[in-house]
C-alpha cells in the first residue's frame, strides 16, 4: 500500500485544549479520550441528514455534531501527544474517519505515525470497509472498531443516511460489516451508535439494543442534535424523559438484568412500565454509569449533543446529588 504524507488533522476542541494546542482555555469537564478526525478539503461524500460534514450540508465543516474540530498540524499533534504529562494522559485515542476515496490510506498513515509516540489504546470510527481493510486495521494496532447505524430501524436509517437523502449507505450492509468486524475484533470490541429522536419508537430502540447486545456489540446512545445548515436543522431534540427511559433500558439489557418481556409498551411503542423495583432504580442511579456517555472504555464526549447549560443527555462526569434526584423523579413512576 502506498502511504501518504499527513500534514493536517482535525481535533475536537476539547481534546485540543487538553493537548495544549491553539492556546485554548481548559475545559471544566475535559475529554478523557483524544478525539481526532481525518482531514479533507470540503465535505464528506456521505449525506447524513443530521451531520454538518454531509455532502449537501451548508453547515461549517469544522463541526461534528455541536462540537468544533479545528485544523492543526499533524506534526504538532504528534509532538504534543508524545510529551503530555502523565496527569493529563488520555485513556484512549478515537479516530473519526470521513467517507472519501483516500480515507483508508490516510487512516493507515495516521495509525502508523501515532503508534511510535504512545501506547494509548486506539479506537476507529469508520464507514463500512471491506473485510481485508478491517484485518489491516487490526494488524496496525487498532483495538476497537465503531460502525454507526445511527437509525434504530431500517426505515429511519433510509430517511437519515440512506436512499432518502441520496446517501451511499444500506442498512443490510452496515449489519454485514458489523458481523465481519465481530469476526476480526471479537465481541466486546465492536461498537455502534443509535441516535434518539429521528422518528423511531422507544420499542424500536429497546429491540435493537437487545439484538445488538446478543451479538456482543457495544451500543452508544446519543440524542439527536439539530445543527444549523444540516438537512434536519428544524427537527426537535428528544425529550429528556424519552432519553432517560432508553438509557435505563440500555443499562438493564447490557447487564443481563432484563429481557424484552420486562418492558411494557403502549400502542405508540412508548415504555409505560419496566419490571423492576424503585429500590433497584435508586441503586442504578447512585452506583452505576447508566446515565453517563456510553461507548468505548474511557469515552466521555463532553457536551457532544448537549449544551453545558443543559439539558444534559449524556453526562461526561459523575452525577451531582441534584442530578440523581432529577433522574429518579423522571423515572420512578415507570417501575414497580
Amino acid at each position: 500500500m502506498r502511504l501518504v504524507t499527513i500534514e493536517k488533522i482535525r481535533i475536537s476542541v476539547g481534546s485540543a485544549s487538553v493537548l495544549g494546542l491553539g492556546g485554548l482555555a481548559q475545559f471544566k469537564n475535559p475529554p478523557t479520550t483524544c478525539y481526532i478526525m481525518t482531514f479533507k478539503k470540503g465535505h464528506c461524500m456521505a449525506n447524513c441528514g443530521f451531520c454538518p460534514q454531509a455532502r449537501s450540508s451548508k453547515s461549517s465543516i469544522e463541526k461534528l455534531s455541536r462540537v468544533n474540530w479545528p485544523i492543526f498540524s499533524f506534526k504538532d499533534f504528534l509532538t504534543k501527544l508524545k510529551y503530555m504529562p502523565f496527569s493529563k494522559k488520555f485513556k484512549r485515542i478515537c479516530i473519526q474517519t470521513l467517507n472519501y476515496p483516500e480515507n483508508f490510506n490516510d487512516l493507515i498513515e495516521i495509525l502508523t505515525q501515532i503508534r511510535p509516540y504512545t501506547d494509548i489504546p486506539i479506537s476507529v470510527a469508520i464507514p463500512p470497509l471491506t473485510k481485508e481493510k478491517l484485518i489491516e486495521l487490526k494488524n496496525r494496532g487498532v483495538q476497537r472498531i465503531g460502525i454507526a447505524l445511527d437509525g434504530a430501524t431500517s426505515e429511519v436509517f433510509e430517511k437519515i443516511k440512506g436512499s432518502n437523502v441520496e446517501g451511499p449507505y444500506k442498512w443490510e450492509e452496515h449489519f454485514q460489516k458489523l458481523d465481519e468486524a465481530l469476526d476480526i475484533f471479537s465481541p466486546g470490541y465492536v461498537s455502534t451508535h443509535i441516535i434518539i429522536g429521528l422518528g423511531e419508537s422507544e420499542k424500536d430502540v429497546i429491540e435493537l439494543i437487545k439484538r445488538l447486545n446478543n451479538l456482543g456489540i457495544i451500543i452508544s446512545l446519543f440524542a439527536f442534535t439539530p445543527i444549523e445548515g444540516t438537512r434536519f436543522e428544524n427537527l426537535n431534540q428528544p425529550t429528556l424523559l424519552n432519553f432517560r427511559k432508553l438509557q435505563l433500558g440500555r443499562f438493564l439489557i447490557i447487564n443481563n438484568e432484563k429481557q424484552l418481556n420486562d418492558f411494557t409498551f403502549n400502542r405508540k411503542g412508548e415504555i409505560i412500565k419496566i419490571n423492576m423495583r424503585k429500590k433497584e432504580l435508586n441503586m442504578i442511579i447512585n452506583n452505576t454509569n447508566a446515565f453517563l456517555t456510553s461507548g468505548c472504555p474511557g469515552c466521555n464526549r463532553p457536551f457532544y449533543t448537549s449544551k453545558p447549560s443543559g439539558p444534559i443527555y449524556n453526562y461526561p462526569r459523575k452525577l451531582t446529588e441534584k442530578e440523581k434526584l432529577e433522574i429518579y423523579e423522571l423515572l420512578y413512576k415507570f417501575v414497580n
